[in-house]
């Protein structure tokens, strides 16, 4: 079942006369559970992308459907109810609140979604039980991302979407956060889409969908893919 589906999908911007294209005429699939990562050089348009999946940006053509719904066409109450409800977030600066507990900033979750995972659970399934009452200053950068992923899965999510997860963290914390998206993606059966401009990321994913300049250049399965731990950084 495709959880994800992009037609013809376009976000610009107004110069003068002149539109600059952030995406352009964008169309794709994705099964659920699949992990996928979006491909492409700073500036190429990754990002957007996951805002626009994400329900934070509208585009400005096509159509974006999730689970068969066009999210392009919710107003913004139905839109506020869809991100806290279908889509979890997981960004490279973890952005925990500094004042409050690990399980503190985990259970923020609760208050947008009823019957969210207990906090306790949540890091468990990150390999963080233990840590409930450490505040973040307390952590290392690869525990707080782990954190931040516990956030993120705390709502049971129907999709993860990651924007550069490892990008302030050293290799080997790096492929450990990895693991876990992988993990939950291959154990549970969660929908990962992971944006990146590391190339090596790649061989560890379902799919592959390169992104040059706004437009989509290729995409890659992976018959096999590998673990994170095979990843050469």
């Amino acid at each position: 079942m495709k959880i994800v589906e992009l037609k013809n999908v376009s976000r610009y911007y107004k110069a003068g006369q002149q539109q600059n294209y952030a995406l352009k005429n964008v169309s794709f699939g994705i099964e659920e559970g699949e992990f996928v990562v979006i491909l492409g050089a700073s500036g190429a348009g990754k990002s957007t992308m996951l805002n626009l999946l994400g329900g934070i940006d509208r585009a400005d053509e096509g159509e974006i459907l999730i689970a068969g719904q066009d999210i392009a066409k919710l107003s913004e109450k139905e839109l506020s109810k869809y991100r806290a409800k279908r889509v979890g977030f997981v960004f490279q600066f973890y952005n925990l609140i500094p004042t409050l507990t690990v399980k503190e900033n985990v259970e923020l979750m609760r208050e947008l979604k009823k019957d969210a995972l207990g906090a306790s659970e949540a890091l468990q399934k990150v390999g963080l039980s233990g840590h409930e009452r450490k505040f973040p200053e307390q952590l290392s950068g690869g525990e707080q991302q782990r954190v931040s992923i516990a956030r993120a899965i705390a709502k049971n999510p129907d999709i993860l979407l990651c924007d550069e997860p490892t990008g302030a963290l050293d290799a080997e914390t790096g492929c450990m956060v990895l693991l876990e998206l992988q993990k939950l993606s291959r154990d549970e059966g969660k929908t990962v889409l992971l944006v990146t401009h590391n190339a090596n990321i790649a061989r560890a994913a379902d799919r592959v969908i390169h992104v040059r300049s706004g437009e989509i250049k290729e995409i890659q399965c992976n018959a096999d893919p590998c673990s994170m731990k095979e990843v050469e950084w």
